[in-house]
């Protein structure tokens, strides 16, 4: 018969078993053979996972995706006994390809170049990507629990990181010609490089198109390049570049591949249209292989998001910064949003982060033990899945939901008031008092910021005027005042002893909560009502008996 031990040691392997992280890490641990070549994979004595984003574009909370999945399978492999490193990379040598609303229209004129070499637009920095780098990192590290290992691709090619593997792409350019071919559906002409140099003329990359490509040298022309909105102006100087300088760049489809061979790369995300077998990651993988004899890592291939089932983008004005999500809710709750389904397209949509709040909550109760469900496995996948989202913090279930704390930010101003007002509904917890607070805090910002009409409510201070009220409804509000002044009721009664009054002055129950929101509120619709009416107390009591 198995021991206690013996059990839960069990139930930990099925739980890894369930949860994806788990499932990749044991993948990549136990790797034996390269994927393209027959040959076995090399030991490594630390596990890298690789997390980007490209500063060219918006760093919204879609970029976060990336990192908090890379995060993910860095700690299932922690949590395996394996060494093993998260690193973050800037992808700041793509160029800029449009001029973002709040930056000034005249760096329309650096369209093409290198997004690091681009001035800031506030003259803070020392360049267009170190000012959004930056500002990013500030909120960036607030979404993981591990200090992560950042680099600039910029960096790395003026330091020469990067030689060893141009040498061998250029060596073996007919290879590379070779491989990225079979996914062509038209092949790459003779002369074609691996490598894009920066003009020397105009300092743009995009611009300057490779001409032909001999003994070792670039030759090219700075020419206009089309991106899909605008256009980035060539300057027309031909040159030519020595790629073993490194004032450029790889191309994608062997810049990716250089990647994971200079940090040893074992598992890295990408968008899901990365799955097709003549995707970029594919193709870096065999470049990876056969060409720079370093194994393709593991594919985190995950969904992107989207907000109110739209495409994120600057352009439509659905943007959300991460330091916006922190204004309204932790970054354990996008940690799980993202972590719950990889591979489901997730749609996000402010009026609904009350619902992702109760959602967690929930999940929070079944890892806890504390909400049972009939699938075992699936309670086992939760508690795996909350430790992932968790961030390494002990998470203390609040006494009060998202809504609830909705409610008093829109009711309160004063914070005692808050407190009596949880106390007699018994949702006030003095050792939680600081988490319940940033709570509503953070439900005030929601409010203001994102909440759609029908959730907001301005308590009346008086019945409004004019408001009609048949007699059954009247009487019917006037006993919930009588029974509010008699005991000390909680929400579960108060709720059933409202039907027992409308049955009693026969009054139908959409009608006397109707006409209770229309005394409270002015308004058909509110906060459900036993809750509310026990928030408000005496000021309650007071506009139900003046009804």
């Amino acid at each position: 018969m198995p021991t206690l031990m013996g059990k839960q040691q069990e139930k930990q392997r099925e739980t890894e078993e369930l949860f994806w992280a788990d499932q990749l890490a044991d993948a990549i641990i136990n790797r034996k053979k390269y994927h393209y070549l027959d040959k076995p994979i090399p030991k490594f004595n630390e596990f890298i996972v690789k997390t980007s984003a490209s500063l060219s574009g918006v760093l919204h909370i879609g970029r976060l995706s990336d990192t908090i999945r890379g995060y993910s399978v860095f700690k299932a492999l922690q949590d395996k006994g394996v060494k093993a490193k998260l690193i973050w990379v800037a992808e700041n040598m793509d160029p800029l390809r449009k001029v973002p609303q709040n930056v000034p229209k005249k760096f329309e004129e650096y369209l093409g170049m290198s997004v690091s070499d681009v001035p800031d637009p506030e003259g803070c920095h020392d360049s267009y990507a170190d000012h959004f780098m930056l500002e990013y990192f500030e909120v960036l590290n607030e979404f993981v629990a591990v200090k992560m290992e950042k680099h600039s691709m910029r960096e790395e090619y003026k330091k020469g990181h990067f030689k060893p593997f141009i040498k061998k792409l250029l060596e073996q350019v007919e290879l590379v010609r070779e491989i990225q071919n079979k996914y062509r559906e038209h092949p790459l002409p003779p002369g074609w490089s691996p490598w894009t140099p920066i003009c020397e003329k105009c300092g743009k990359i995009i611009t300057a198109k490779v001409t032909g490509f001999r003994e070792g040298l670039v030759e090219y022309t700075c020419q206009d390049y089309q991106f899909e909105t605008t256009t980035a102006k060539g300057c027309g100087h031909k040159g030519i570049d020595d790629p073993m300088q490194c004032n450029g760049k790889l191309m994608w489809k062997s810049e990716w591949a250089s990647q994971w061979a200079l940090w040893k790369v074992c598992s890295e995300g990408a968008g899901k249209e990365y799955q097709v077998p003549n995707s970029a990651f594919w193709v870096n993988a065999e470049i990876c292989e056969r060409v720079l004899d370093f194994p393709k890592p593991e594919p985190i291939f995950y969904e992107h998001i989207m907000i109110d089932n739209q495409k994120m983008s600057a352009s439509l004005g659905n943007v959300i910064y991460p330091r916006e999500w922190l204004e309204v809710a932790p970054p354990e709750l996008l940690n799980y949003f993202y972590n719950k389904r990889l591979m489901k397209t997730r749609s996000l949509s402010w009026k609904d982060l009350p619902l992702l709040y109760r959602e967690y909550e929930e999940a929070v109760q079944i890892a806890g033990g504390e909400k049972r469900l009939d699938n075992e496995k699936e309670e086992l996948h939760y508690q795996r899945l909350l430790e992932i989202c968790s961030l390494g913090k002990k998470y203390l279930p609040l006494p009060i939901s998202f809504t609830h704390a909705a409610l008093l930010a829109q009711v309160f101003t004063k914070k005692e008031d808050m407190v009596h007002a949880l106390e007699r509904v018994d949702a006030y917890d003095g050792k939680l008092d600081k988490e319940i607070f940033i709570l509503v805090e953070r439900a005030r910002v929601w409010l203001e910021k994102y909440a759609p009409g029908e959730t907001k409510f301005k308590l009346q201070d008086r019945v409004p005027e004019g408001l009609q009220l048949s007699a059954e409804e009247k009487k019917a509000l006037h006993l919930v005042a009588e029974k509010l002044k008699e005991r000390q009721w909680n929400e579960k009664d108060l709720h059933n002893e409202f039907y027992g009054i409308c049955k009693t002055v026969n009054l139908e129950p959409k009608e006397f909560f109707k006409a209770a929101y229309r005394v409270l509120l002015n308004q058909e619709r509110g906060p459900l009502l036993a809750n509310f009416v026990l928030t408000l107390g005496e000021r309650a009591v007071r506009l139900l008996e003046e009804a």
